[in-house]
C-alpha cells in the first residue's frame, strides 16, 4: 500500500484502507483548556487559588536632568578620552629625521627591525618611515638584502 492511498483513504487493486486516527495527519488531538478559559499546552496547569503578582509600572519617582549636566558630564568624558590618549604616546619618541643604510638580519622583521634601529621609538611608526623609504615592500623583506632606515643613534 502507498503512502498516498494511505492517507486519501483510496485502495490500490482492490486493497481496502484502514485508517486510524494515529495516522490521520488532518487530526490533531485537542488542547486542554486551562483555568480562565484559556489554551494552553497539556502540561501547564492554572494554579487555583494562589494569588497573581504583577509588578507596578513605576518603580520610583524620576528625576529629570537638566542639559546643563548632560553637556557637562559629556565635555568631561571627551577630556578624559584626549587626555589618556595624550599620555599614552607621550612616552614615545618621535621616529628619527637622521637615515641609514643597514642589512636585514636572518629571520628578522620590519617591526624587528624598527625596534632594533630606533629603540626608543613607535614601532608602528619606524615601520611606515621604512616603507616611504624603500618604496612599499610588498613582498617583504630578504636576509641581507639593504634597506634605509630612520637612525636613533
Amino acid at each position: 500500500m502507498s503512502v498516498t492511498a494511505h492517507r486519501t483513504g483510496r485502495a490500490e487493486r482492490g486493497v481496502p484502507v484502514q485508517r486510524t486516527a494515529a495516522a490521520d495527519p488532518v487530526r490533531v488531538p485537542a488542547r486542554r483548556v486551562s483555568g480562565g478559559g484559556r489554551v494552553g499546552p497539556p502540561n501547564r496547569r492554572a494554579a487555583v487559588g494562589v494569588p497573581r503578582v504583577v509588578a507596578r509600572g513605576e518603580c520610583g519617582p524620576r528625576q529629570r536632568v537638566s542639559v546643563l549636566t548632560l553637556v557637562a558630564v559629556g565635555a568631561a568624558m571627551c577630556l578624559a578620552v584626549v587626555g589618556v590618549g595624550t599620555l599614552a604616546s607621550a612616552g614615545a619618541e618621535p621616529v628619527p629625521a637622521r637615515t641609514e643604510v643597514v642589512r636585514v638580519q636572518p629571520g628578522e622583521s620590519l617591526a624587528e627591525l624598527a625596534a632594533r634601529v630606533a629603540p626608543g621609538s613607535d614601532p608602528g611608526a619606524v615601520v611606515e618611515r621604512i616603507r616611504e623609504l624603500n618604496g612599499d615592500l610588498v613582498g617583504g623583506v630578504r636576509p641581507g638584502q639593504p634597506l634605509h632606515v630612520p637612525s636613533g643613534r
